[in-house]
């Protein structure tokens, strides 16, 4: 699918390093990936030592694909189609990660419902992982980030969320809708899940010319928060 695409543009290559570094070890781990899409990410945790790995989706179109994939190539995934506004309690996993999740929670109800579904699910000592749009980016920047791979335009706001089209430099091209919480909102909602330790994970680039990868450390297009179940 053209999803998976992005994570193979420069962009693309900083979120999964920073993915991967907000996750931590995941040797003997559990994970549950909540709007997991294709299962990029699920197959990128059991790859990188999680012992139990568990996707969900809204999308039964982005779950039968998943499980084609773990089909034709067995890496003991398991997933299922769930609505991220109504999450069951599937278990107790030591990370709970959604990605690219929460910005399409429609207002700020919708978000405290997300995240308190999400945080159900993370075990006493478990981490939640969040990737969403920048709170903080500047837009005057993001407006033309083709060194990078794509490029954003702003346009209104929508329940509370500044809705966006992201542009992306694959051949041929494609664009989505993207939608950008204000800063502050996403640490106070998972607050109120009863959380702690919300902090943002620092973004990591491959390494590289340094001189290409310093402008996206201080103006990304993402955001990664992290947080514990005391």
């Amino acid at each position: 699918m053209r999803y998976e695409e992005v994570k193979r543009i420069p962009v693309g290559l900083a979120e999964t390093a920073t993915v991967l570094a907000a996750t931590g070890d995941l040797n003997r781990h559990s994970v549950l990936d909540v709007g997991c899409g294709t299962g990029f990410y699920p197959r990128l945790f059991r790859t990188a030592g999680a012992s139990r790995v568990f996707g969900v989706d809204a999308a039964r179109a982005m779950v039968g694909y998943a499980q084609r994939q773990e089909e034709r190539d067995p890496l003991g995934i398991s997933y299922e189609v769930h609505d991220a506004l109504a999450l069951p309690v599937i278990g107790a996993f030591d990370v709970v990660t959604a990605l690219w999740l929460i910005g399409y929670a429609p207002g700020a109800a919708a978000l405290d419902t997300m995240l308190s579904g999400l945080a159900a699910n993370v075990r006493s000592g478990g981490r939640l992982v969040l990737l969403h749009p920048n709170p903080d980016a500047d837009w005057a920047v993001l407006a033309d980030y083709s060194r990078y791979g794509l490029t954003v335009t702003r346009h209104d706001v929508v329940d509370g969320r500044t809705r966006t089209t992201v542009h992306v430099a694959t051949e041929p091209p494609f664009e989505f809708e993207s939608f950008f919480w204000p800063p502050g909102v996403v640490e106070a909602a998972v607050a109120r899940t009863g959380l702690s330790s919300v902090r943002r994970q620092a973004v990591v680039t491959p390494a590289g010319d340094e001189s290409f990868w310093r402008p996206l450390r201080e103006n990304p297009t993402f955001a990664v928060l992290t947080a514990t179940r005391p």
